[in-house]
């Protein structure tokens, strides 16, 4: 087990620390304070090395299993708090607590990002669903997208099992909530991205001879876990792409579908196709 050292202290001095940790569950609180909680060894990782990381709760199993994340932490000069099976329960919303926490500053929103000339980027319309949300958010940041947009009425990205979901990509990709959809169409427009939408009956395959040209800068958008794309949205859209199902599924849910969009455009961005 990793030995106690300099700025690592016992829980039973932390009491208002695990207090304040815990009220951080409530997105009030953390827009409040700034601060969010990086559950699991993924997000608390991802969070140490993009110096988010302010505090750390471990158990005595976590602190064995995850020594190396808890010497990075005691290294970068991060409070580390042991804390009993019980106490870190209280604070992790994981069935299945992996025995380290961290309590993070949020991103700062990054303003403008439109005027980046984005190549690729993707909309969730009231994608409610954290573990979706998360899914996308670490698939954005793996495939190269520029940022990741949220519509009204969906999951907080900076939840923790969203974060948890994500394995910490929350941190690192940029994320802009917006209150207007129709808007955010707008100004992807404006910065000269063309927009496509997800829908099963769409027009345009994914992949197949129908397939479009995936080189020019896209905004991906994705809808509700259950209804899909509003109206208005699907009417907006300059194409509608669907996923074909090669098997018997009828559907993929919205993470996956996201997925497969976005590295096909990455690819396809990347190593164009060759003119013959």
């Amino acid at each position: 087990m990793t030995t106690p050292v300099g700025n690592r202290r016992a829980a039973s001095k932390s009491a208002s620390a695990v207090v304040a940790a815990r009220k951080l569950g409530r997105r009030k609180e953390r827009l409040a304070r700034n601060l969010c909680v990086a559950d699991g060894p993924q997000a608390v990782e991802y969070g140490l090395r993009t110096a988010r990381i302010n505090q750390l709760f471990v158990t005595a199993l976590g602190a064995d299993r995850f020594d190396v994340l808890v010497r990075r932490a005691q290294d970068a000069g991060v409070e580390v708090l042991d804390v009993d099976e019980s106490t870190f329960a209280g604070l992790s919303e994981s069935k299945s607590p992996q025995g380290i926490l961290g309590v993070a500053d949020m991103p700062v929103p990054v303003p403008d990002l439109w005027q980046e000339e984005p190549r690729m980027v993707v909309l969730l319309e009231r994608s409610q669903d954290p573990g979706n949300v998360g899914t996308v958010l670490r698939t954005a940041d793996a495939a190269g997208a520029d940022f990741v947009v949220l519509g009204p009425g969906s999951a907080d990205p900076f939840g923790a099992k969203c974060i948890r979901a994500s394995a910490g990509s929350a941190f690192g990709i940029p994320v802009l909530e917006v209150q207007s959809v129709e808007l955010a169409l707008q100004a992807a427009r404006a910065a000269g991205l063309r927009v496509r939408g997800a829908a099963g009956d769409g027009a345009h395959l994914l992949y197949g001879p129908d397939q479009l040209d995936l080189t020019r800068s896209t905004l991906w958008v994705f809808g509700n876990e259950a209804q899909g794309l509003e109206q208005t949205t699907l009417d907006a859209c300059d194409e509608l792409v669907a996923v074909p199902m090669f098997g018997g599924a009828e559907s993929l849910n919205v993470g996956v579908a996201a997925s497969l969009c976005m590295y096909a455009t990455a690819a396809a961005q990347r190593f164009p196709p060759k003119e013959s």
